[in-house]
C-alpha cells in the first residue's frame, strides 16, 4: 500500500466509493476554502494599523522569538488533534492532515464556531473520514484544550484574584466539575447519551484512561508553549521574567479558553485581549499589557496565515 493512503476504519480512501472525492464535492470544499481565506483577509485588515503601532513598540528579535514559539504551539495544537482522530479510529498521512488542519483553521475568523468544524467535515470526507468521526475529532479536542486551558490558568490565581476576586473564587466552584469531565468513564458516557440524542451509532471504541491521559498531557504542553510566546513579549517590555512566566501562560490559557464559549464573536475577538490586558497589568503597566495582548493577537494572525499557506502548497496527493 501506498505510504501516502490515509488508512481509516474503513480501508483507504477510494474514489469511486461515495465518501471519495466528486468534482462537486471538490467544488463546496473549494469555495469554503476560498471563504475562510477571504474571513481571515478580513479580519486581518480591520485590526492592522492597531497592530502595527503596537509592534513597533517591540524589537524585532522579540517579535520573530514570540512568532517562532507561538508557530510551534499551534503545531503541537495539529498533533493533538491528529492524535485524537487516529485514537477514534481514523489515522490520516501527516501532509494531507496538516493541509486539512491548517486551512480549516481560518474558518474561526468567521463569526461563529461551527464554519471550522463544517470545513474540516467536508473535507475530511474526500480523504475518508467519516463526518461524525471527524466532526468528534474537532469537538474533542477542541473541549479538552480548553477544560486544561481553564485549569492551566490557576497559574495565574493571585492575578485573577487581584483583579476579580469574587467572580474568580465563584469560577473555582468549577473546577471539580472540570476534573470530573475528564474521567474516561464520565466521558464515555457523555459522549454516548449526546450520540443517541443525535440518533448517531455511538463511539467505535470507548476513551480508555491512557487516551485521556495522553491528550491531558499533550494539553498542558501545548498550553505552556503556546502561552510562551505572551511571556516573550511580556519580558521584551520589561516585565520580570519569573512574576511574568505565571502570568502568562496562566493568563492566556484561560483567556483563550474563553474565546471558544462566546461563538458570535471570531477567533474570540476582544475578549481574549481585555482578559490578557487585565492580567498582565499585575506585571507591566496598562499601556504595555495592552500592547502585548495588540501584538500577540498579530502574531497569531500571522501564525495561522503563514501555517495555511505553508499547508495549501504542499502537493495535493490522496492515493
Amino acid at each position: 500500500m501506498d505510504p501516502a493512503t490515509p488508512v481509516t476504519a474503513e480501508g483507504p480512501a477510494d474514489p469511486d466509493r461515495p465518501g471519495g472525492r466528486s468534482w462537486r464535492r471538490s467544488a463546496v470544499s473549494g469555495l469554503l476554502v476560498l471563504a475562510v481565506v477571504t474571513a481571515f483577509a478580513w479580519a486581518l485588515k480591520g485590526q492592522w494599523s492597531d497592530i502595527v503601532d503596537q509592534l513597533k513598540r517591540q524589537k524585532p528579535a522579540v517579535v520573530v522569538a514570540a512568532l517562532l514559539v507561538a508557530l510551534l504551539g499551534v503545531f503541537m495544537s495539529f498533533l493533538l488533534w491528529r492524535g485524537t482522530l487516529r485514537v477514534l479510529g481514523s489515522t490520516l498521512p501527516r501532509r494531507p492532515a496538516a493541509r486539512l488542519f491548517f486551512v480549516t483553521q481560518l474558518g474561526k475568523y468567521v463569526p461563529g464556531a461551527v464554519w471550522p468544524v463544517l470545513a474540516q467535515m467536508r473535507m475530511g470526507r474526500e480523504l475518508g473520514v467519516p463526518r461524525q468521526r471527524m466532526g468528534l475529532a474537532f469537538l474533542l479536542t477542541l473541549g479538552l484544550a480548553t477544560l486544561v486551558g481553564i485549569l492551566v490558568g490557576v497559574a495565574a490565581l493571585p492575578a485573577l484574584l487581584q483583579a476579580e476576586g469574587r467572580v474568580v473564587l465563584w469560577g473555582l466552584l468549577a473546577v471539580p466539575v472540570l476534573l470530573a469531565l475528564l474521567v474516561p468513564r464520565v466521558l464515555n458516557a457523555l459522549l454516548d447519551r449526546a450520540l443517541r440524542l443525535l440518533r448517531r451509532p455511538g463511539l467505535d471504541s470507548p476513551l480508555s484512561g491512557r487516551d485521556m491521559a495522553r491528550g491531558v498531557g499533550w494539553a498542558i504542553a501545548f498550553w505552556v508553549v503556546y502561552g510562551g510566546h505572551v511571556w516573550v513579549l511580556a519580558v521584551g517590555l520589561g516585565a520580570d521574567p519569573w512574576q511574568a512566566l505565571p502570568v502568562a501562560i496562566g493568563g492566556f490559557a484561560i483567556a483563550f479558553s474563553l474565546g471558544p464559549l462566546l461563538v458570535v464573536l471570531p477567533a474570540g475577538a476582544g475578549v481574549r485581549e481585555a482578559v490578557l490586558v487585565v492580567l498582565l497589568h499585575s506585571v507591566l503597566s496598562t499601556s504595555e499589557a495592552t500592547a502585548v495582548a495588540l501584538t500577540s493577537r498579530g502574531i497569531l494572525m500571522a501564525t495561522d496565515g503563514l501555517l495555511a499557506l505553508a499547508a495549501g502548497l504542499v502537493p495535493r496527493s490522496l492515493r
